[in-house]
């Protein structure tokens, strides 16, 4: 048995270190055994007679009563990091707890700060020694602790954000606006009883990914909840998705992750991570670097690495991470077939990848690492710095920057075939059975060119049927874009797909609006585009809804007062044509269609094609006529303040769906400066930002639904 007491002297000289966290070193990051040794209390003070070390844990105890809880102090500051320790406490009735981004309040070292409470009733608690008190009191660990044995505990804190587990279990999910950034880490025994409590193996990592038990940051997000706020009921789900939100993360639009589990052969059941697999025939490389240089020119889509290392039983028992540098684009990592981390979502090309490996998946003899990683445009690979590759097993740093095995995977055009096999349908496709109607928490979604974005500018028709709606909670997606037909509907890098887009949002209907530009290409290639829009509803749109209304093209107006400009009313023929040909594709489809080949929009034209605000009025009174079988109300003035709400609504879901500066958010930009956060291995601001956006597009439609409530 190892025992070494910590002395009152060394208790002074780290105590003057203290009070704000300023130390530089303590922010890089740090090989996994220098936080403990394992051996003694170097780097930790704490009050003499308490504390010591025994067979490699450290210990709190005390065989009599004592008055006030006693705390060991490492000296190594934190502010976004994740910590791991397993614990024991003996008796498990009595009480302990972890300390984080916390300080010293008094010359004894009693703590002020973040708490990570231990002890029957107390496991998996966030409380706020001698502070706020009580932060997050729930029961979540109750099952997940095993009582009197060691349990394994988790801290992650980035930013304001605060979760914690409990042997895989989530816990805590807080986001903590007042709470402190910085601090220190101390270990408790509490007051009271005699009492015993074990920390072993105490594990820090700076500037972690955010993941945890097996979460990724989208869904560990989805889970927070505002200290001092309630938290939402639990059958309370956000309308829309972050596009960050999948599983366990989406990039963009396009949820990579579902595209490569329906495509990818090593993803099959994670066939080429396991370590019994043959990699023998791959070809090697030299990481760091990209594997477009060696011998995969021009290749955008998944590469696997594969990379076997010896070790002794000695090293495999010990505390290990395996540091892969930065990776270009996405990755998941394995060892020994157990997935260690990994970032789904574009944009991460700067971000180094730490992993922590957990206790019992490295062992004796031959330990294999694969990396999956998934490049999207320009090079790919594992392309950091050599010194950055490496793993590292106790006090050991084993170099990772040499010959690996790899082979290519599905390609990005194999991904992009895949779509619709890679969505989620439906479980059964809903279906309008006798008209028209508009149900408790429906979602409709309108999709269109030029005339749509403009009507939903206006907000004309979403009023109408904001009142059709009654009582009823019905939400509305502006889908639409410039220029739009059915032959092509062109969108930025990474933006993703119509299906993809109606399944963040929970579409239930869809309304689009097609034909008015195709229409002036004349009768004879009409057969061409009924084709193209069927094809486009069954592959883009009843993947989540077969609700679908088909609002047909009006007739062109005479522009007047402008010589230079055509007459539009040349193609009025077509018009006809492909309106009827609309009507008859719904009736054939079961769907329903609004005609309005013989909508009038003289004098309601800027240029014979593009409506004005009274012409879209017209348009909009009548899609609402037809869809509900009655006569458009004229409504009151109350309901002026619904459609500016509305407005609002629209202007900021238009921000978040799709800002005009999306290549610096997920397009071909997102290595500058200004898109990504100026401090190595920190989440990108500029998602967070943009996602930021959503509960305010949720609060303009529950304020819409407040007003409604309130106007006749």
């Amino acid at each position: 048995m190892n025992k070494k007491t910590i002395t009152t002297t060394l208790t002074a000289v780290l105590f003057s270190t203290f009070g704000s966290p300023s130390n530089a070193d303590g922010k890089k990051p740090l090989a996994v055994d220098s936080f403990f040794n394992g051996v003694d209390l170097t780097g930790w003070s704490g009050n003499e007679g308490f504390w010591s070390v025994i067979d490699g844990a450290i210990v709190g105890n005390f065989d009599k009563p004592v008055a006030r809880n006693e705390f060991i102090w490492s000296t190594v500051a934190v502010e976004d990091f994740h910590f791991t320790v397993d614990v024991k406490l003996t008796p498990d009735d009595r009480n302990a707890g972890i300390q984080f981004r916390s300080k010293k309040g008094d010359a004894r070292g009693q703590a002020i700060g973040y708490q990570a409470d231990v002890g029957a009733g107390f496991w998996g608690k966030l409380y706020h020694e001698h502070g706020r008190g009580k932060l997050d009191w729930n029961d979540r660990a109750a099952k997940a602790v095993k009582p009197g044995e060691w349990n394994r505990y988790e801290i992650l804190a980035v930013g304001e954000r605060i979760w914690t587990a409990i042997n895989g279990t989530l816990c805590v999910a807080v986001r903590d606006p007042k709470g402190e950034s910085t601090g220190y880490i101390a270990l408790q025994i509490h007051g009271g009883p005699p009492q015993t409590v074990r920390y072993r193996r105490p594990t820090l990592t700076h500037d972690p990914p955010v993941q945890l038990a097996g979460l990724g940051e989208a869904e560990l997000d989805a889970k927070l909840v505002v200290v001092g706020q309630p938290a939402i009921e639990p059958t309370k789900k956000p309308r829309i998705k972050a596009r960050g939100e999948a599983a366990p993360a989406t990039g963009a639009g396009i949820n990579w992750s579902k595209r490569i589990a329906a495509a990818d052969p090593g993803s099959k059941g994670d066939a080429w991570a396991k370590p019994d697999f043959d990699d023998k025939a791959w070809r090697t490389i030299k990481l760091p670097g990209h594997f477009e240089n060696a011998g995969l020119p021009d290749y955008d889509g998944v590469v696997w690495f594969r990379k076997t290392v010896e070790l002794s039983a000695a090293q495999a028992g010990a505390n290990a991470s395996v540091h892969l540098g930065q990776i270009d684009d996405m990755d998941v990592s394995w060892v020994n077939g157990r997935r260690v981390g990994g970032y789904e979502v574009p944009g991460a090309h700067f971000t180094v990848r730490n992993y922590p490996i957990p206790s019992g998946v490295l062992r004796a003899g031959e330990n294999t690492i694969a990396v999956r990683v998934m490049d999207h445009g320009w090079l790919g690979g594992i392309a950091g710095k050599p010194d950055e590759l490496s793993l590292r097993v106790g006090e050991e740093s084993i170099p990772l920057a040499n010959q690996w095995r790899f082979a290519p995977g599905a390609s990005l055009a194999v991904l992009n075939g895949v779509v619709e096999s890679a969505i989620p349908t439906a479980t059964q496709v809903a279906r309008f059975t006798d008209g028209f109607a508009l149900e408790e928490g429906d979602v409709l979604a309108f999709l269109g060119g030029s005339v749509m974005v403009k009507q939903i500018e206006s907000g004309a028709l979403e009023t109408y049927l904001t009142l059709a709606a009654g009582e009823r909670s019905v939400y509305f997606r502006d889908m639409s874009w410039q220029a739009d037909t059915v032959y092509r509907q062109q969108r930025p890098r990474n933006f993703g797909t119509h299906a993809e887009m109606l399944d963040r949002i929970g579409a239930t209907l869809a309304v689009a609006a097609f034909g008015q530009v195709e229409a002036m290409d004349g009768v004879a290639r009409m057969p061409e585009f009924i084709s193209a829009y069927e094809k486009l509803l069954d592959e883009e749109v009843r993947s989540r809804t077969d609700k679908i209304v088909l609002v047909t093209p009006f007739p062109f107006a005479r522009a007047e007062g402008n010589p230079h400009l055509p007459d539009l009313t040349a193609h009025n023929d077509s018009i006809k044509a492909y309106a009827q040909a609309i009507v008859e594709l719904a009736k054939r489809r079961g769907w329903i269609a609004v005609d309005l080949s013989r909508f009038d929009t003289g004098g309601m034209t800027i240029d014979g094609l593009q409506l004005t605000p009274i012409g879209h009025e017209r348009w909009a009174s009548l899609v609402s006529e037809q869809l509900t079988g009655e006569p458009a109300p004229v409504l009151s003035t109350g309901w002026d303040a619904i459609r500016e709400q509305i407005g609002q609504k629209n202007f900021l879901w238009r921000r978040h769906w799709r800002p005009t500066n999306w290549a610096f958010l997920y397009g071909n930009r997102q290595m500058t400066a200004s898109s990504k956060d100026h401090r190595p291995g920190k989440p990108r601001w500029f998602p967070i930002e943009v996602d930021a956006i959503i509960p305010r597009i949720e609060g303009a439609e529950d304020r819409i639904f407040e007003l409604r409530e309130n106007v006749k």
